[in-house]
Formats: structure tokens, sequence, C-alpha cells
């Protein structure tokens, strides 16, 4: 032993005799590349083979047509989910539940029903608002109740059936929605910022007898005079607009239109107490235009509460992600996007529905500045328009420029590829000059939402651009395919899909349909459902779709994965 232990001695002291620069060099070449093995070894957020055949297929298709595609969460032999699922207290948890209406999501957010078991929460939902660099203003519930209360009675009163609600994001708009599902008129969505001539042709269009509007925005003169079925308006005031005297009518309209103000109904109605009315019935539907852009011609669409057009959309939102990365009390959703798409709308409703903590500001729509928009809140969820997600990639791909950011770009992508999302910042680490900073707490950005318009010209998103964005936000992303006629979307990707196409399709895959809809393909003259493809004209049914079924006249394949995308 002792021989053997002056041997090992002797050869270790000629080693580091003889050390010099390049064995240092050799010695920490080797420690790198075993910490890059053990580091780069690491397993992949999801099991390959569940992103390798994504939707359920129908085991028969009828001739002309491709299969049947469906959620895994609804395979086939099972009934589409058609809403909420909600449950009375006390209710046990082994029963279904009903599919409710969005008078149920408000009394989920007051807590009069409560969450799942195991979900944690204050008791509430929180409400906030933004207003350019004043600060974030929170709200409470009961007083947001008494808002809807006092709103929905006046106009109940005044007979009121139709209600359009022209406003951006605000809290106003949200109380209007709610307002119309409890005192039974029917709300109509109509984009922002369009021309007098636009807004009156709407207005008509859509057969409104009542308008929710900013002060100052529509002149009430032109109004009357064009929209002849309007008879009353509500005005909303910007706090630092309040000592002007909004309800006043200009001369010549005398009593066709009565005028009131929203902030004056509230104050008028402080000390008494309007409770919401519990009707058994169904509420009325809810109306969206489909623009192209703003004064634009817009299609018409009517969402029905009787058919669950719109719950069964929030129900299949909630439940389309995963449990460990579902909307809970502890996020913060930011609606980046105009209220009046659905899809939008659908998640802040399934963030509402989810406790969280929801922040409504008016700088939202297509093309919105995101780290603008995000300068004073740190969102832990958002939902933006695919304008926006574009504009952010180009801005922030730009700054990417020196060899240390290209070689961090490549080896989060490598990352990605290997189906891990990238954690360490790496881009910083390696002294990049710019980084995606969306909300005040840079990271904190779990999961964006990207929604794809079908036929409106919105910018196309590759897979590689997704990819980008995952790099330059640390976040998941959710890339959705919408249209018209389909409360919320289509289909949806699968937050753990990571890949980068090689193909040359400019837009990215639609993963699968949510669990309230099904997809099909129908043959076309150029396009048929073979034993070697699968493509057509996308037809959608299911409790979500208008009419129950919609034809979107486009061409579009299910890939070998069982995915959508465009053709």
């Amino acid at each position: 032993m002792a021989g053997t232990l002056e041997q090992l001695d002797q050869t270790i002291g000629e080693v580091l005799a003889g050390w010099n620069f390049v064995s240092t060099l050799i010695a920490f070449t080797i420690v790198g590349f075993l910490a890059w093995i053990i580091y780069d070894s690491a397993d992949a957020d999801t099991h390959p083979l569940l992103l390798a055949r994504q939707a359920v297929a129908s085991y028969v298709r009828q001739p002309g047509e491709s299969a049947v595609f469906r959620s895994p969460e609804t395979p086939h032999g099972y009934p589409l989910r058609t809403g909420l699922a909600v449950r009375p207290p006390g209710a046990p948890m082994y029963s279904a539940g009903k599919d409710g209406d969005l008078r149920d999501i408000w009394r989920r957010v007051t807590g009069e029903i409560p969450l799942e078991k195991g979900a944690k929460s204050s008791g509430t939902a929180n409400i906030m608002t933004v207003f350019g660099k004043e600060g974030v203003t929170e709200h409470k519930v009961e007083d947001v109740t008494k808002e809807i209360a006092i709103l929905g009675k006046h106009l109940q009163d005044r007979g009121a059936k139709r209600v359009a609600i022209y406003l951006p994001n605000s809290l106003e708009f949200l109380s209007a929605l709610f307002a119309g599902a409890f005192f039974d008129f029917t709300p109509i969505l109509i984009p922002y910022n369009q021309p007098h001539e636009t807004l009156a042709e709407l207005l008509l269009q859509t057969k409104a007898d009542a308008l929710i509007a900013e002060a100052g925005s529509v002149p009430l003169a032109e109004l009357s005079q064009g929209v002849s079925g309007l008879r009353s308006i509500v005005w909303t005031v910007e706090k630092t607009s309040r000592h002007m005297d909004w309800s006043e009518v200009p001369e010549g309209i005398g009593g066709k239109i009565d005028v009131a103000v929203w902030h004056e109904l509230v104050q008028e109605q402080k000390n008494t107490t309007i409770p919401l009315p519990s009707n058994p019935g169904k509420p009325r539907s809810v109306v969206f235009l489909w623009q192209e852009a703003v004064g634009k011609p817009a299609e018409v669409v009517e969402f029905t509460q009787q058919e669950q057009n719109l719950t069964a959309a929030v129900g299949a939102l909630v439940t389309s992600l995963p449990a460990a990365h579902r909307l809970n009390a502890s996020d913060t959703f930011l609606p980046a996007d105009a209220f009046t798409h659905s899809y939008c709308l659908c998640l802040t409703l399934v963030a509402l529905f989810s406790h969280a903590t929801v922040v409504i500001q008016s700088v939202a729509g297509p093309g919105v500045d995101l780290e603008l928009a995000t300068r004073s809140i740190a969102p832990t969820v958002t939902v933006v328009s695919a304008e926006t997600a574009a504009k952010l990639h180009n801005t922030t791909k730009t700054s990417v420029t020196g060899g240390p950011q290209k070689l961090a770009h490549y080896l989060e992508t490598r990352m990605l590829t290997a189906g891990r999302l990238p954690t360490d910042n790496l881009l910083t680490k390696l002294n990049a000059p710019k980084r995606a900073a969306v909300g005040t707490t840079p990271g904190k950005l779990r999961l964006v939402f990207v929604s794809e318009r079908q036929g409106l010209n919105t910018p196309p998103l590759s897979s590689e651009d997704l990819s980008d964005l995952r790099i330059f936000t640390k976040a998941r992303v959710v890339y959705a395919l919408t249209t018209a006629k389909v409360a919320g979307a289509v289909a949806q990707t699968n937050i753990y899909d990571y890949r980068r196409e090689t193909t040359s399709n400019k837009h990215s895959h639609f993963g699968v349909p949510l669990s309230c809809v099904e997809i099909k393909l129908k043959d076309t003259p150029h396009l048929k459902t073979t034993d070697e493809q699968t493509a057509g004209e996308l037809v959608v049914t299911g409790s979500s779709v208008v009419g129950g079924e919609v034809h979107l006249g486009v061409n579009a394949t299910i890939r070998e994965d069982h995915t959508l995308a465009y053709v």
C-alpha cells in the first residue's frame, strides 16, 4: 500500500510540475463539456409522444370528407363541452354541474358560487384599471356589482332591448355586458374608434335602441337624425371631465333621446340597494361585429345564450390548459386585445371565473405596443392580437445583432427544440442590449395567448416567430385560430409545443380544436382527402358555433401529428 501511494504521489507531482496554460484550458474544456452534457440532458417539459398525435380522429369518415377530429378532452362517444359545469354551494363533487351563463360567471366573481375544491382565493376576483401614468386603481367587487344593478335597472326602466356598447376596454364595458345578462337586454359590442358615419350605419344594422359611449366621442345630433330607433344614451365620463354637464340635450333633439351620465346615476343611487335579479330564464344574446378594420363593413354575429355559445367557449378555454398552468388566483391577467374580439373577451371571462386579478386598460387592440402597455403593471398572463405579437417580435429581434446575442439565441433555440422552455436568461448573461421588457417585473410573464383572425389579413406568425417570442419573453405562447361565427377559438396550440417547423408555410399550425367543437375537412375541386393527405375546406361544428355548424371557406389540412394548419 505504501508503494502504491508513493507511485500515485510521484505521478501527481509530475503532472503538476508540467502544468501550464494549455493544461488549464484542456481541464476547463473537459469540465465544461461534462457540465453541458448534464445540463442539456434534462427531460422535456412533456413527453414527445403527446405531441406526435394530438387530436383524436373518428374511426369512420364520410365520402368527400375527412375524419372528424376532436380534442382529447372530449373523445368520440362523449358529448362536447357545453358550458361551465358550475356547482352551487354544497353540491357534491361528483355532480356534473350546470352549463351556466354570464350571470353565473359574475356570481363566481363575487364568491356566491365557490371555486373548485383545492383552489385558493381571497373570496372574490380582483379587478383593476390603469389610466395612463396615474397608476393602478383597484375596484371593490361590491361596488362593481352595484353599478351593474344601477345601469341595468336604468336601461330596463326605459325599455331598452338592444344596447350598443361603444367603449374601449374599460370596467364600464364589462359592467354593461353583465348588466345585459341580469336585466334582459342584448349587448351589442361595437369596435371602438369608428368614423361617425360608420357608427351610425352599424347602429342601424344592429337595430340598437340604446347606446353606452364615452362622452364627447359621438355627435348626439347626428346620431339622432341618422339612427331613428335610438331612444336612450348613457355617457361614461373620465374623472378629469366630470365637472362639466354632460346630461344636456342639444337643441332640436327634444325628447327623442333620453340622456344620462354613468357616474351621476351611481351617485344618485349610492344610498339605495338594488339587488341583481335572480330570474331563472336564459339571458339574451351577445352581438359581436367581425370587422377587418375600423370604418370597414362589418359582419354581425349573434352568440346566443340558449345555444350556450359563449359559456361553452369559456368552459373549453378553462380546461384547454394543463391543470398546472390554468389561470388561478395568483395570476395577473392583462387583456391587451379589444373586448370586441370574442377570444379576448372569453379569456377575460376565464380569468374572472378563476378569481385571477384582471387589469383593464384602454390601451388595447390590434397592434398596440405591449412593452408600453405594461409599463406600470406586471402581468403573468396576457392575450394579444397577431399584430401586437408581430410588432413585439420585430422590435426585439432587431436588438439581437452581436455575436454573444446570436450565440445565446442559438443555445436557447436549441433548448426549445429539445422540448424545454429556457429559464436561464442567457441573453442577459451574455450582455444582450435589450429584451422584451413586458411588465415591471421581467420574467414574471408566464403565458401569452395570440390569435389569428381568419379572413381579416392579420400578419402571419410562423413557428420560428413563435419560438423567438418564447425566447424574448421567457413565456409559453399559445397560437389560436379564431373566426367570426365561433365563440372563443376554433383551435389553439399546445403550450408545450415548442417545435420549429422546416416547412415554408408562413403560418404556424393551430394545434387541436377546443373541447366544445369538432372539425372536419370537406373536399374541394383542388383538394381532396386521400390515404396520403387530409385537406379541404374547414368545417366547424359544436356548441360554441352559431347555428351549430359553419363552413369557413378556407383551405386547411390536418398534419401527421393531427394538428390543424392552413394549406
